[in-house]
């Protein structure tokens, strides 16, 4: 397995695994499928998008994301003094990949490129019912903050750490 950053002519690959875990989901309220748009935006700066390649196949990502609005920002959710925060979005792996500790692997790669860019704090959302996600998260000593509805009507459980 390689671990890489995405880049913009990664775009397709990004947007297939999109479809095929969204798909492969019972629950679809886990995840949303989210818009070329917006996938091509996390593909670029500031933004960083970390994926796990198994030779020309993406079996996951995960995407340091900056917030540019204040709607956007999670931070403002979490009990802690003001600290320069980013955002860890959309965490996809592939069916075929579970039980890797693939996002665990990338949660921990995010956390250092959010480190070198200056940032103090990340936040997340997840879906509550989300227990892989949770755990994942609650095993990199992240804390739960609330839950909130976001996401034009989804419940998401906000969780952060300080870095």
């Amino acid at each position: 397995m390689e671990f890489r950053q995405c880049l913009p002519s990664d775009l397709d690959a990004v947007l297939r695994l999109n479809q095929d875990v969204y798909n492969s989901l019972e629950d679809k309220t886990l995840l949303r499928l989210n818009s070329r748009g917006m996938i091509a935006s996390c593909l670029a700066e500031p933004n960083v998008t970390i994926g796990a390649w198994d030779g020309d196949r993406l079996a996951a990502i995960g995407i340091l994301f900056v917030p540019q609005t204040d709607d956007e920002d999670l931070s403002h959710y979490v009990p802690t003094p003001a600290l320069p925060a980013a955002n860890q979005k959309l965490y996809l792996v592939d069916a075929a990949y579970r039980g890797q500790g693939l996002q665990r692997m990338i949660i921990r790669l995010i956390e250092d490129v959010a480190r070198q860019r200056g940032f103090a704090m990340l936040c997340t959302t997840i879906a509550p019912h989300n227990k892989f996600s949770v755990n994942n998260f609650i095993a990199e000593q992240y804390v739960y903050a609330t839950t909130v509805v976001k996401y034009g009507g989804l419940e998401r459980s906000i969780y952060f750490k300080v870095l």
